[in-house]
């Protein structure tokens, strides 16, 4: 508000963002505002994909600061042909991440920022876990110390609009599609409003021109 001020630019969530442009609205000068408010970052996997590739892509995209990046992967989207197989390799690969303090050069998976996070992020599992769409959440390492730790968790869910608001945290959103319905699915991850990062694992490139020419991100 105040009349010096003539851009802001800010990153953060959705509500702080609007009120900070409302307040520039009746602002006297004629105030540049850039906001990054998140996303609902999704990936879709087709059954042409290589599986140790996109296991790989996803323990980075979800997992990596502790999925605490406005550009984390949010929704795994794979071919139900492939589905069941690469969830087990994930799962897999989720036992094998450290848990603990990031300042450390072995650990993979530090705390999220603070109790409030940490409590609204269980609060959100917990919700899945009562409706049976828990998939696999790591199990806590005997020397992961104190914080405020949430261990990386996938949830599984039917469509994108499952999903309201970004997750912020180590949490990742799975959800099985058939390939006749990829334009479908597309429109789907755009009707959301988030679009900041996407990703497309795929072979072919029909398929890869068709994702990216689709997708609003």
């Amino acid at each position: 508000g105040d009349p010096r001020i003539s851009a802001v630019i800010f990153t953060g969530s959705l509500p702080v963002a609007r009120q900070i442009h409302r307040v520039i609205a009746s602002h006297p000068g004629n105030v540049v505002l850039v906001a990054e408010t998140g996303g609902m970052n999704a990936m879709v996997v087709d059954s042409s994909a290589h599986l140790e590739q996109v296991v790989q892509d996803v323990i980075s995209s979800a997992f990596d600061s502790a999925g605490q990046r406005c550009s984390a992967l949010r929704i795994l989207c794979v071919q139900e042909e492939i589905a069941e197989r690469l969830l087990e390799m994930l799962k897999k690969a989720m036992l094998e991440l450290a848990v603990g303090d990031p300042g450390k050069i072995d650990v993979d998976i530090g705390p999220v920022i603070s109790g409030e996070a940490r409590k609204r992020l269980q609060t959100h599992v917990d919700a899945f876990a009562a409706r049976q769409r828990l998939y696999f959440k790591m199990p806590t390492p005997p020397n992961a110390g104190d914080g405020h730790f949430v261990l990386p968790t996938v949830l599984e869910i039917d469509a994108p609009g499952d999903l309201s608001e970004e997750v912020f945290g180590p949490v990742l959103h799975v959800l099985r599609f058939s390939r006749r319905n990829l334009g479908n699915l597309i429109d789907a991850i755009n009707a959301g409003g988030f679009g900041l990062t996407f990703g497309i694992q795929s072979r072919i490139e029909e398929t890869i021109g068709f994702a990216s020419s689709r997708i609003k991100a």
